[in-house]
């Protein structure tokens, strides 16, 4: 099944005239079966066919780790106020990100997806650039487990997939520390979504997409009897490795002066889509990764600014992959 990311929210619907109509045209085009859709709170959703929902990106917190663990310390080295720490998580105390994600795990089920997506993996702002971190993949690893086993505490017929992160958590890079991770989980249709970029990302050496291919290959070997739980794939490709090499405490220092909370935001939000590219897989091995994991579903995942540039990247990728 071939699928597109996609969110409810109006910056998105917009690029298709904001209405749905124009976007299934979209999806016909590019001979696509529908979305996984990023949650917008409900807005627009009555824009959107429900034949069409097939995935649901649940909530990211990239930062939640001190949250979660009640270090008020750290929160408020990090955050300006309680009203500000309240206003992202939802609450003061950390089942509030318990609530969140029940909400969310009953959003999927009202909307009727085959699966959701969730992302495992911390770091704080000043990590982001510092590639340093005080936390472990393993702390990450049991935070996230308990977390998920307190959300999703009743069965469904939804898939629950994990998904890969460059970030302490799950990177697919310890056979041993996913599949401990996984035998964590109680809820019984867990499984994994593969990001391509973000494996690629773990290893800022790669320069080619041949050598890309042959890493993530590699890793996915490296998995052994893990394979099956790869479901999906998110299909992107990010060679930002000479970028993650740089320097990168200088620009941080200088965002952390800004004054502004909504500049020092998107300076934070380019930094991380310089890494984290999302452009199109244009290398025919791509076959040879989709032939080894056999996915339900390959997701396009690409970050583009206009309808021009996704029309643009999807018909790319379609090439590549001998759909046209």
């Amino acid at each position: 099944m071939y699928l597109m990311n996609i969110s409810n929210s109006l910056y998105d619907l917009e690029k298709y005239g904001g209405q749905w109509d124009q976007f299934e045209e979209f999806l016909n085009k590019h001979k696509l079966d529908g979305i996984e859709l990023i949650l917008y709170k409900d807005r627009y959703l009555d824009k959107i066919d429900p034949k069409h929902l097939i995935g649901l990106h649940l909530r990211y917190f990239p930062t939640w780790l001190e949250f979660y663990n009640n270090d008020q310390k750290a929160l408020l080295e990090m955050y300006d106020s309680k009203e500000a720490i309240k206003d992202y998580y939802g609450g003061l105390k950390p089942n509030a990100l318990v609530d969140v994600f029940k909400k969310e795990y009953t959003s999927a089920k009202e909307l009727g997806v085959e699966y959701m997506v969730y992302h495992v993996g911390h770091v704080t702002n000043a990590d982001a650039f510092s590639f340093e971190f005080d936390y472990t993949d393993q702390a990450v690893l049991d935070a996230t487990a308990d977390l998920v086993n307190q959300a999703f505490n009743q069965d469904s017929d939804i898939h629950l997939l994990f998904e890969n992160l460059w970030w302490p958590g799950m990177n697919l890079l310890d056979q041993e520390k996913t599949k401990n991770f996984l035998d964590k989980i109680n809820y019984k249709k867990k499984g994994i979504m593969l990001d391509l970029s973000h494996l690629m990302i773990t290893n800022p050496n790669l320069k080619t997409p041949r050598e890309a291919t042959d890493y993530i290959l590699e890793k996915i070997h490296e998995l052994g009897e893990l394979k099956e739980y790869i479901k999906g794939i998110h299909l992107n490709m990010s060679l930002s490795g000479e970028y993650i090499k740089e320097d990168h405490l200088i620009k941080y220092k200088d965002i952390s002066k800004m004054a502004n909370g909504f500049e020092k935001y998107q300076k934070i939000v380019d930094h991380i889509k310089r890494i984290d590219q999302h452009l199109p897989y244009n290398d025919s091995s791509i076959h040879e990764i989709i032939t080894l994991v056999n996915p339900e579903y390959i997701v396009f995942e690409f970050s583009a600014k206009s309808y021009e540039e996704i029309d643009e990247y999807i018909h790319e990728q379609n090439k590549t992959l001998n759909r046209l």
